[in-house]
């Protein structure tokens, strides 16, 4: 399967933009991961990275399907999860976007505790190497956004909690990396620590 296409079966209602109250602080955040070049387009065209923010038990808001070479995003490149199953691999949203084709994973991490608010996925090859090298939680080799990552998801914490060890790295998913956290604020603070930790390494 290519990069960036949707893997998961839902249902999609092309619906007015969303209100800017709906992703505004979601925004501030892509805007600093996006400049580092954490959040962008590879060279071949296809978009990385997606951040949410849990709305209410069942529903969040994301960034949307293939928005990663904007610099900046509006009300038209975000898309509303109304209602998501990853045991049924399905998920149904509402926008002037597809939801991004890592949504079904972001709503397994929200499904793992009521209390994770807020979904980071970035890709970086130097953090990613260094997260598999150094003993961080990670997935076995699986595709993203396949129902083999839910699986993976729901396995590497079956006996965490994960707000105590909110990251992850996908093994099969070449540099692409999960934080989360109760709030949009934490989940970045998990991932820049994680930064600090390579930094340090790199110069020690």
């Amino acid at each position: 399967m290519i990069d960036g296409i949707i893997k998961y079966s839902f249902d999609f209602k092309l619906s007015k933009p969303l209100d800017e109250i709906d992703f505004f602080d979601i925004e501030f955040t892509r805007e600093r991961l996006f400049a580092l070049g954490l959040i962008g387009v590879t060279k071949n065209g296809v978009g990385y990275g997606n951040i949410s923010r849990r709305v209410n038990r069942d529903s969040f808001v994301i960034t949307g399907t293939q928005t990663g070479h904007l610099k900046n995003l509006n009300a038209t490149h975000y898309s509303l999860v109304e209602e998501y199953n990853d045991k049924d691999f399905y998920l149904k949203s509402i926008g002037a976007i597809e939801p991004s084709s890592e949504a079904l994973t972001h709503g397994t991490i929200y499904n793992l505790s009521e209390d994770i608010g807020a979904v980071i996925h970035i890709h970086s090859k130097a953090l990613w190497r260094f997260m598999l090298s150094n003993n961080y939680l990670k997935t076995n080799r699986v595709e993203y956004g396949s129902i083999e990552m839910i699986d993976e998801v729901n396995r590497i914490f079956k006996n965490i909690e994960p707000l105590s060890n909110s990251k992850f790295v996908m093994a099969g998913h070449e540099e692409g990396i999960m934080t989360f956290g109760k709030t949009l604020g934490q989940a970045e603070l998990v991932l820049f620590n994680i930064l600090g930790s390579f930094l340090k390494k790199l110069n020690s």
